[in-house]
């Protein structure tokens, strides 16, 4: 029988690289800009009617709640769910009749 020794190294000194923190940093800053830049396209949905927001599976008030949501929480996704939650609900029922 044999058997092998595995070993695994981890340094784990708490410290981080300068590497490692500027990449965090970037990533922090993009997903903020995103999210700044996706409240400012969902603000423009404001200008659509009604009808042409139902097209994307929207309706105003989810439109309205996106925008009214918490800063941390990215709009887009909301509206996503939304409209991904609207198709779902009408699949459902498309497939009672």
């Amino acid at each position: 029988m044999r058997t092998t020794d595995h070993t695994l190294d981890l340094t784990l000194t708490g410290r981080q690289s300068a590497t490692s923190r500027q990449t965090g940093i970037v990533a922090v800053l993009k997903s903020v800009w995103r999210r700044m830049l996706n409240r400012n396209a969902i603000g423009s949905l404001h200008d659509l009617d009604d009808h042409q927001l139902l097209d994307m599976g929207l309706c105003r008030h989810e439109v309205r709640e996106a925008l009214t949501s918490s800063f941390f929480d990215d709009p887009g996704r909301h509206l996503t769910q939304s409209a991904r939650n609207r198709t779902n609900a009408f699949y459902r029922n498309a497939r009672r009749d």
